[in-house]
């Protein structure tokens, strides 16, 4: 198995904050691997849109990209009624089935 790049594992962190029921259904379904892959593909699509439309250098579109698409500041964690995020225990889990090195 190939290792986590390092934003997929953004996104990751960001789900078990926010999205933590998602998480547990993904990986129970074997579907949580090709979801963070599709999204460090969307944001990696958003920073080669926003050098070419913008002029955007590297670091400051994958900036907009990490806002926008992989922890997005106005996540669920940070509302009014945010879920509780998932477990350490269940953390480890998903990290050691995804990343088992």
């Amino acid at each position: 198995m190939k290792h986590l790049d390092s934003r997929a594992r953004v996104h990751l962190e960001w789900m078990f904050e926010n999205q933590p029921q998602l998480v547990q259904q993904l990986h129970k379904a074997g579907k949580l691997l090709p979801h963070l892959e599709k999204k460090e593909a969307q944001a990696l699509r958003l920073v080669d849109r926003l050098k070419a439309e913008r002029g955007m250098d590297e670091e400051e579109a994958f900036q907009v990209a990490m806002e926008s698409v992989l922890a997005p500041a106005d996540g669920p964690a940070l509302g009014d009624n945010p879920p509780a995020p998932l477990p350490l225990h269940e953390q480890a889990r998903v990290w050691k089935a995804l990343d088992p090195s």
